[in-house]
């Protein structure tokens, strides 16, 4: 059996995930996660919001927004018109193919970001064939991603299930802004489903039609940034987008203007160290920055975050994007509400004032049906003027205005147009915003597989404990009453000091140790004939497969030092024979009573 094989075999036999709807016979993309793997998976979501919403220093809170979403919101993103893959049909079989992707594998020519003209021109002049039936493929076409709905019975109001969970974070950001006390930066998170409606999801866990999401919209005023002393030291490994890789300390990506805003800087750093807690080390996460014919419409520089998997070769499970104002901005106008905040200014400054007043009866009595288009006309000159740097005293006398029909000039029976200068001490902005975003699905994926091992013919599973589906395993070491009741005090006495335990007395210990290895328990706690004699219990780690003698007393103590990183050394624990080193012992010390 392959590696991949394995992954695969131990999660459905495991109970950590598996196709859905299999008894009849599953639908592409969409998978159900089982009991161990929901722990993992749920254990990697708060282990993230401790790391980007506990434990940062800035106004950080989650919200919830619905799953459904109106056409106009996703008209206003981009997604309508933007959220698109390239597909291509077999006319024979009537098999469908994500088009770049099929030529890339075929051709091994990079096509992320091809348009539609460049990929049908390649697949017009090279033959790709259709691997069911063999026959050419050539009709290349875009296909929305979205899935489509509609909002009510009876009614024609459209709607779509959410891609991404930013969208109800920007629609909802006044409100928040408004509960938190109007403070920028500040960070609006969201954990929850989202769908995609994918061309041909053929990638397991990697590439799903329905997952979960883990991203916040950082929102910040574009002119301060981070203090730079916490992160700037931090070096991470880039690969960019002409295809050359480096280390690079942040400090100097910032300084050097590689990074479009040092907000980039410091959620590269906060999530590599997110990684490091999950057990990759800094040498297996690269920063892989987008082109820009790689990126996303609302993103003005992206970097992926990439580690490496034995079966699929490096995988993305996250990503940070600079969206800018983008989609505040695009809210604002297509809502008709103003979603920009007034933010303090370092120092009082002067202001250009442009006070405009109209005579609607003179202008309407002239222009008759085009009054609404001097109008306009109007306010947009005094938009000009506002963003000019000269100022005027006094009325200007007359203003001259563009309109579709001509050039006019009007006097001051139309208009009135008065220029001054104040000071003000805060200015109107819209909210630049990074976003990190990461998929749970795609960490609990790559963590099965960076943590799967052999060791002595037996798979183990080294899962960092943070994450791991229990905290420990307690076990009687045979079903015996005395041992099983004391089992079962431990385990009583672990989940009421806040332990995930689990309980097994089925089978032999070496099988028990064998089951918890394989689903990633990091330790296990035996009760043997010593420990009902009150002579503590022992307690087994996974990786190295150690055993101590621990008081019964400490164990809680010791399994938290155990859990926080502290060796046993550090804890003052000796080693403990095994069960076979013991026998081993015995028959050695039998021998040599026979020989005397």
């Amino acid at each position: 059996m392959s590696f991949t094989d394995e992954v695969e075999e131990l999660a459905r036999r495991r109970g950590f995930y598996w196709p859905s709807y299999e008894i009849y016979g599953g639908v592409g993309g969409l998978y159900d996660i089982g009991p161990n793997g929901l722990r993992v998976k749920q254990k990697i979501e708060n282990l993230w919001r401790h790391h980007f919403l506990r434990g940062s220093g800035f106004a950080m809170v989650e919200i919830e927004t619905p799953l459904v979403t109106p056409e106009r919101v996703l008209e206003a993103s981009g997604h309508v018109d933007s959220f698109t893959d390239p597909l291509v049909v077999c006319p024979n079989c009537h098999r469908v193919y994500r088009a770049d992707q099929l030529a890339q594998e075929k051709l091994g020519v990079k096509t992320e970001g091809m348009t539609l003209d460049e990929l049908r021109d390649l697949y017009k002049k090279n033959e790709i064939k259709c691997e069911a039936c063999g026959t050419r493929l050539l009709d290349v076409q875009y296909f929305n991603l979205l899935f489509q709905t509609h909002i009510g019975p009876f009614t024609s109001d459209l709607g779509f299930l959410r891609p991404e969970t930013a969208q109800g974070i920007f629609t909802a950001f006044k409100r928040v802004y408004e509960s938190e006390r109007r403070r920028l930066p500040m960070g609006v998170a969201q954990v929850g489903r989202v769908a995609r409606n994918e061309i041909s999801p053929r990638q397991g866990l990697l590439r799903m039609r329905e997952f979960t999401i883990m991203e916040f919209e950082f929102f910040f005023d574009p002119e301060r940034g981070p203090d730079p002393s916490d992160f700037v030291q931090k070096k991470v490994k880039v690969r960019w987008a002409n295809g050359e890789s480096s280390v690079e300390n942040i400090g100097s990506l910032i300084e050097s203007g590689f990074l479009k805003s040092p907000w980039m800087g410091y959620f590269m750093a906060s999530t590599l160290d997110f990684m490091e807690s999950l057990g990759f080390s800094a040498d297996e996460v690269t920063f892989l920055e987008k082109g820009e014919r790689e990126r996303a419409h609302y993103s003005a520089q992206t970097f992926d975050v990439v580690v490496p998997t034995k079966r699929w070769g490096e995988v993305e499970v996250a990503g940070i994007a600079y969206r800018t104002d983008y989609d505040l901005r695009r809210h604002s106008q297509f809502s008709g509400e103003d979603l920009s905040v007034s933010v303090q200014l370092p120092a009082p400054e002067k202001r250009k004032v442009v006070s405009v007043k109209l005579n609607r009866a003179a202008i309407g009595k002239r222009f008759g049906e085009r009054a609404e288009d001097v109008m306009k006309a109007i306010y947009a000159a005094a938009e000009s003027m506002r963003a000019g740097s000269e100022v005027a005293s006094a009325n200007s006398g007359s203003l001259e205005v563009q309109t579709s029909f001509g050039t006019l000039e009007l006097g001051q029976e139309y208009v009135k147009v008065e220029v001054s200068e104040e000071l003000v001490s805060t200015k109107k902005v819209f909210p630049h915003v990074v976003e990190p975003s990461f998929g749970a699905d795609r960490l609990l994926y790559v963590l099965l597989d960076h943590g799967l091992k052999e060791k002595e013919g037996r798979r183990v599973l080294s899962l960092p404990a943070a994450v791991a589906p229990y905290d420990v395993a307690v076990f009687p070491l045979i079903q015996e009453n005395g041992m099983v009741k004391k089992a079962v005090e431990v385990l009583d006495a672990l989940r009421g000091a806040g332990f995930d335990a689990l309980y097994d007395e089925d089978g032999t210990i070496g099988r028990r140790y064998a089951r918890v290895d394989e689903i990633g328990v990091p330790w296990a706690v035996t009760v043997d004939e010593l420990s009902v004699r009150g002579k503590g219990v022992t307690v087994r780690e996974r990786d190295t497969w150690k055993q101590w003698r621990v008081d019964e007393a400490r164990l809680a103590e010791v399994l938290s030092a155990m859990k926080a990183g502290k060796g046993a050394g550090e804890l003052g624990l000796a080693e403990e024979r095994t069960g076979g080193e013991a026998r081993k012992k015995g028959r050695e010390g039998r021998e040599r009573e026979k020989s005397w």
